[in-house]
């Protein structure tokens, strides 16, 4: 059964931080993580993990950070300020 989830990505200059919450706005997924200057490999990383907690489930993507609106870019995701 699919599930929709929201996951969030804080992309900054240093660090990626990555945020799932379930349809009640729970969290049930959270991870943070140095990107010492590789941020495609630590955010391909980190999304890998969050698909293998949740392999059934879509998810509602959307990217903030520093460093995240060139990503949100890449991605054709959205971008909040």
């Amino acid at each position: 059964m699919s599930v929709n989830h929201r996951l969030g990505l804080d992309i900054g200059s240093t660090t990626i931080k990555v945020a799932v919450l379930d349809d009640s706005g729970s969290l049930v997924f959270a991870r943070y993580r140095r990107h010492h200057a590789d941020t495609r490999r630590t955010l391909r990383e980190l999304l890998g993990e969050a698909h293998r907690a949740f392999p059934e489930h879509d998810m509602n993507v959307t990217v903030t950070g520093s460093g995240g609106i060139s990503i949100a870019g890449w991605l054709g995701l959205p971008f909040a300020q």
